[in-house]
């Protein structure tokens, strides 16, 4: 009996307290719109509170019929404080906008959990002003920690030493891919993120957590809006337009964005050395639509489909280049014509469960496939001269003689059609002093590749190599049809422990680990990370007597970061497969800091990062403008080590602007690799085409050691500056500025140790005037202009400088065997007008 009363008394005090709490539901956010995991709910004055989710939704149970002050704060923003009060059983949804610290306009981003977890939060906003041909996201990458970019045509950035491919790219986390068969950066066409529905972007340039993938480099996670209003977007410009529309419906329930891009870049491709009739055409539709079919279950939907293709008649190339005391040209016409096509077509459901006030479950399903095709056939006809330098000479400029003469064959009718399905999960539970995160996916790969592609060369009528009999053989060729079909099973598990102590002073632990496994070659990898942050709560008293926080962050981070190889590293440069090719594997050692502080009353952030990356089990690669080739085997071991530096804030009022620089080197050495040196009778080295005397009767083996990888700049500095005129605030300037030294590369062959030349500096300044024709303040609208919030009209200068920066090299062989190389130059000054509306 005792046992029954105790039941029935508890079961009425829970019945009692249900009717005397009430139930405060909503989403935090920034003013931009981007959420705020792990955001503070609390009512003033108690110790009752709770912790967002990961996606800034909160439930806090609250007494009844009772003025609470609740207050909704966030790690570096202002807190927001409401008086509410609710009756009995009453649930009522408040969502709330936190200011972001600031003066003026500018925004210095980077908040605690950005600290903590080792990524720097960017602005989408300002891809639309910042001067760039490619017009993506990728362009506030320009800058960031350990960045390096050399291509303008190109959304391709190395981070660190790594190439692209070993970068992760994430929206509303799924890893998405870039085109397969590219071999310039004006085939890529459009990438995949839209900047118009983006609503938080953040980066990470090594030592990230474990709930990222597997991959050596960087992490770029991306997330798409979940609209509050109708909003929507225009822009037109010499280079294409954009066009993005959001809004909700059935009471806020339901929600999209939806963009739509068109871009050409016929006006940039005009001004190559390669002149001849260019037609780039490259469009994408994407939409992302959630419902919340209970207060507790989200689904979602995220479509895309993307067209980009490239096709040139070339005409003829004439290209000036080396040095005052020995000056060349390189004079080519053509004939054929080029055409390639990718196709790509995404589509992913989700849906997202909050079990419990603390746990939220996410499932996703989604499906990627690329059709891609590559079809040429080019003749050219090219002479190499030399020209006068003696100013003194009646033909100075001209030719003064000619050093080679060749014709050239190149075919190629190559497929891939690609298709990836993928599902996983992953989970998120807020404890009271951690917060544990996991996943699993499961995602299946199968990949049809059939390439048939071959190059003549004929040099001073003579076939190169040089043939024997009636047959004819091909300096290249390589005809093969592939199929690759696995699948990847991964897992990961992630906790992250806090200490908050007296005057401010915090420390942060996240440890995780991840696994992966592959069918096609069988192999297991586990991958622990760890991450350190310490905040040591510093402050100063000032001649005012005022206590000021001093705002520094330590932290370290070590892992283990392996990358099970993808198609392109499983096949080498006869068009084979590889079943035995390994992971490749980086061992990440980070030690970093930042400082936020002020000067000129205006808010400043320092970063800087040392880093060290122990590389193993390698696959060798080569460049060809941003096709890259691998050897399709783990052949080498590595190393990089380096420094990044990156100050951001308010250089002018009220305008963010950001300078970042990096030193660092990235080596190799292959497993058992040598070389034999030839020395005729003389003792002189023998190299084909330049000694006179071709008969060895001596050689010696060498062995290269390490030498640079084709990625390894060692300098980069970049910097992205906006200034407004003197009282007119309404014209706005904002330059882009790049410079990077030299990177390797060699003659084309199969041997690295010969990669160790090294390209021209890379200069480039853009520089874009805008001015604010509608939305300034004071201004009155009317009719039509009405329903526009904000107009400007952009004018961008690309290349201001007019400098010819390489991007790879076209190399001649003579019949006698000598080889020479012609810098590909980038793209030469080129003006772009833009219109930009929204609404």
């Amino acid at each position: 009996m005792r046992h029954v009363l105790l039941t029935l008394f508890l079961l009425h005090s829970a019945w009692t307290l249900a009717q005397e709490t009430g139930t405060l539901t909503g989403t935090v956010r920034d003013e931009y719109g981007a959420t705020l995991p792990r955001a503070s709910v609390s009512i003033v004055g108690t110790s009752t509170g709770v912790a967002c989710d990961d996606q800034g939704r909160y439930t806090l149970t609250i007494p009844a019929d009772t003025a609470l002050l609740i207050r909704w704060s966030y790690s570096g923003m202002p807190p927001f404080e409401q008086t509410v009060r609710l009756a009995p059983g009453k649930i009522r949804s408040i969502d709330v906008r936190l200011s972001v610290t600031e003066l003026g306009t500018a925004v210095i981003r980077g908040t605690q959990r950005d600290r903590e977890e080792g990524l720097e939060s960017l602005d989408p906003r300002v891809t639309r002003f910042a001067p760039s041909v490619q017009g993506g996201v990728e362009a506030l990458l320009s800058g960031q920690l350990g960045v390096a970019m050399r291509n303008e045509l190109s959304a391709g950035y190395n981070v660190r030493g790594g190439n692209f491919d070993e970068n992760l790219v994430y929206v509303n986390d799924i890893e998405v891919y870039r085109p397969f068969l590219a071999r310039a950066g004006q085939q890529e066409g459009l990438s995949f993120p839209n900047p118009d529905m983006i609503e938080r972007i953040q980066f990470s340039p090594g030592g990230f957590e474990a709930r990222y993938g597997d991959k050596m480099s960087s992490v770029l996670d991306i997330t798409y809006k979940r609209p509050k209003k109708f909003a929507g977007s225009a822009m037109a410009s010499l280079l294409g337009g954009a066009f993005h529309l959001e809004n909700t419906m059935l009471g806020k329930r339901l929600r999209q964005v939806t963009g739509v891009r068109y871009r050409t870049n016929t006006l940039v491709l005009n001004g190559l050395d390669t002149k001849g009739q260019y037609r780039p055409v490259y469009t994408d539709a994407q939409t992302y639509w959630t419902y919340d079919l209970t207060d507790r279950l989200e689904l979602g939907f995220l479509g895309l489909y993307s067209s980009n293709r490239y096709g040139v008649v070339p005409e003829n190339r004439e290209t000036e280049y080396g040095s005052f005391n020995q000056a060349l040209r390189f004079t080519s016409y053509f004939e054929g014509q080029e055409v390639t096509r990718f196709e790509t077509m995404f589509g992913a459901l989700s849906a997202s469960y909050q079990a419990t006030k603390y746990t939220r479950l996410k499932f996703t399903a989604s499906a990627f496939n690329t059709v891609e095709s590559e079809r040429f056939d080019v003749l050219s006809e090219y002479y190499l001269d030399e020209l006068e330098r003696d100013p003194n000479s009646s033909q100075y400029g001209e030719v003064k003689q000619n050093l080679g003469i060749g014709r050239s064959l190149k075919h190629a009718r190559n497929a891939l059609d690609a298709t990836v399905v993928t599902f996983a999960h992953r989970g998120y539970h807020q404890g009271a002093h951690n917060y544990l995160q996991w996943g699993v996916d499961a995602r299946s790969e199968l990949i049809n590749d059939q390439l048939s592609e071959w190059t003549v060369i004929d040099s001073a009528d003579f076939s190169i190599p040089l043939n024997q009999g009636e047959d004819l053989e091909l300096n290249y060729a390589l005809k093969s049809k592939l199929r690759m079909e696995s699948v990847r099973a991964s897992a990961y598990l992630q906790n992250t422990w806090r200490w908050e102590r007296a005057n401010g002073k915090w420390y942060t632990l996240i440890a995780g680990a991840r696994a992966q496994h592959w069918t096609y070659n069988g192999q297991t990898v586990a991958s622990p990370r760890v991450r350190f942050t310490y905040h040591p709560g510093w402050k100063k008293v000032d001649a005012e007597g005022d206590t000021l926080d001093l705002d520094w962050s330590f932290w370290a981070a070590a892992g283990l970061y392996y990358q099970p190889p993808f198609y392109r590293e499983v096949r080498n440069f006869q068009g084979e497969l590889n079943p035995d090719i390994k992971a490749q594997r980086s061992i990440h050692y980070v030690l970093g800091m930042d400082r936020r502080f002020t000067i000129w009353q205006r808010p400043f952030k320092f970063t800087t990062e040392a880093y060290y990356k122990q590389l193993d089990d390698l696959i060798p690669y080569e460049l060809d403008n941003v096709r890259i080739r691998y050897y399709g085997a783990n052949l080498a071991k590595g190393y990089a080590t380096g420094l990044d530096l990156k100050l951001n804030g308010e250089f002018i009022d009220g305008v963010e602007s950001w300078v970042g620089a990096s030193v660092m080197s990235i080596q190799e050495d292959l497993y058992n690799d040598s070389y034999t040196k030839r020395y005729n009778a003389d003792g002189d080295l023998i190299v084909p085409g330049y000694t006179f005397d071709q008969v060895a009767v001596d050689s010696t083996v060498v062995k290269p050691g390490w030498i640079p990888r084709p990625t390894d700049q060692r300098v980069n500095v970049a910097f992205f500056f906006q200034d407004e005129m003197p009282n007119v605030p309404t014209l706005k300037v904002h330059l882009n500025v790049n410079f990077g030294t030299g990177v390797p590369f060699g003659p084309p062959s199969a041997t690295r140790y010969a990669d160790t030349l090294r390209t021209t500096l890379y200069r480039r300044v853009d520089i874009g005037f805008s001015k604010q024709l509608l939305g300034a303040k004071g201004q009155e609208k009317q009719g039509f202009l009405g329903s526009i919030s904000n107009m400007w009209v952009s004018l961008e200068v690309f290349n201001l400088l007019n400098i010819n920066n390489t991007i790879t090299h076209t190399w001649i062989q003579s019949v006698d065997g000598r080889q020479y190389s012609v810098p590909d130059y980038l793209t030469p000054r080129r003006y772009n007008l833009k219109l930009i509306a929204w609404f």
